[in-house]
């Protein structure tokens, strides 16, 4: 059996831009967890006293990986609609849709979840039984964020952005029902910029009791625009000879501002409005000026595919491995120590998400394995039948 770790697509067609910007994104976030979780629980005493204050803001500003995902899901899920309400492609069965996401996310999902459930309150035994199964039944079904308002996901915190996503992938349809449907490009355009904007705006008035969908739908209409450009082949900035200094500036402005450092709710609203910009510009000049020739080299774009694997697998994988690794000390200098821990906990976490992206999540991209799993079960049946 020939072992790959490209992704496998419905449509067939691969954007290696898209990968390689799931790339940042996923490591973005895994960064984000590794910092937080060894400036947590390393206690050591170091002779050096350097300081590391700047690169850890710097690395608490990587949760913004999520509305990244955000953005390209928007972008992913609004091709198909796109095509067919303005490049008069095909239409879109909903039949195929809504299959496709269960058989595709569900069976990885609902694996890890089960498996973590078990090791929480068996082996590791964190959690008690009633407390992991309450918490296990509400993730499942993409609720915790509303039964639990405030509370993150006991047994998997990173989660709760995947019942953001859920949420999304239900109403999409409807979505670009609304959107794509407007004839007119520019009207359409400016519709989708409006209403993104809306919700900004009410998002810093109207504060909901609970995270949802609400909350983050402005990066799902940024998704749906770029999908409107790039099936449209809309180019709305010229080539220039600064197009990486440009791509450049925007890549860093999503990352050295976070809303989060402001108290005022004006300052935190220009700051997300201003990430908002950079990330549909950045998006841009990736995809449509081809800029980052990195982004689609091969490994790029294999660890960038199989980054829902490394984000449901990362945080108890950095939890499970840490905590006994964080007990032995290699130096006296902090550079040393985090050095190995990081390189350590970066290692097992590709190591375990490549085995279960092989053997789990990669057969499901396969939108009929269950079809080929049926067959062969009925055709085993047949011959086990005695003539």
């Amino acid at each position: 059996m020939k072992l790959s770790f490209k992704r496998i697509t419905s449509s067939g067609n691969f954007i290696p831009e898209i990968d390689g910007l799931r790339f940042i994104a996923i490591s973005s976030v895994v960064l984000y967890h590794l910092s937080g979780f060894l400036t947590a629980k390393d206690v050591s005493q170091y002779k050096d006293t350097f300081n590391y204050s700047i690169l850890k803001q710097l690395l608490s500003h990587g949760h913004l990986g999520v509305p990244l995902f955000f953005v390209i899901s928007g972008f992913i899920l609004g091709m198909p609609f796109a095509k067919f309400y303005i490049g008069k492609d095909k239409p879109v069965s909903l039949k195929k849709y809504f299959l496709r996401r269960l058989t595709r996310l569900e069976p990885p999902y609902i694996l890890i979840m089960t498996l973590l459930l078990f090791g929480a309150v068996y082996v590791a035994k964190t959690l008690p039984l009633g407390s992991g199964i309450s918490s296990y039944l509400s993730s499942i079904i993409y609720s915790h964020n509303i039964i639990y308002p405030g509370v993150l996901p006991l047994l998997n915190s990173p989660a709760w952005s995947l019942e953001i996503e859920v949420q999304f992938y239900i109403l999409a349809p409807l979505m670009a029902y609304i959107i794509f449907s407007i004839q007119s490009s520019s009207f359409r355009r400016i519709s989708l910029l409006c209403i993104a904007l809306l919700f900004l705006i009410v998002n810093y008035f109207n504060v909901l009791p609970f995270i949802c969908l609400i909350n983050f739908i402005q990066y799902f209409l940024i998704g749906f625009l770029i999908a409107d450009l790039y099936v449209s082949n809309s180019i709305i900035l010229s080539k220039t000879k600064f197009d990486y200094l440009i791509g450049l500036l925007f890549f860093i402005l999503i990352w050295l501002f976070d809303k989060e450092d402001f108290k005022s709710n004006s300052l935190k609203f220009i700051c997300e409005l201003i990430q908002l910009v950079s990330i549909f510009f950045l998006y841009y000049y990736v995809l449509f000026h081809k800029i980052f020739k990195l982004l689609s080299f091969k490994l790029i774009t294999n660890i960038g595919g199989m980054c829902y694997t490394i984000y449901l697998l990362h945080y108890p994988i950095i939890s499970m491995f840490g905590n006994p690794l964080l007990k032995h000390s290699f130096s006296n200098y902090s550079f040393v120590n985090i050095s190995i821990y990081s390189i350590f906990l970066l290692f097992a976490i590709m190591s375990i998400s490549s085995i279960y992206f092989l053997l789990i999540e990669r057969p499901c991209m396969d939108k009929d394995w269950y079809k080929k799993i049926l067959k062969r079960g009925t055709t085993a049946q047949t011959l086990n039948v005695p003539l």
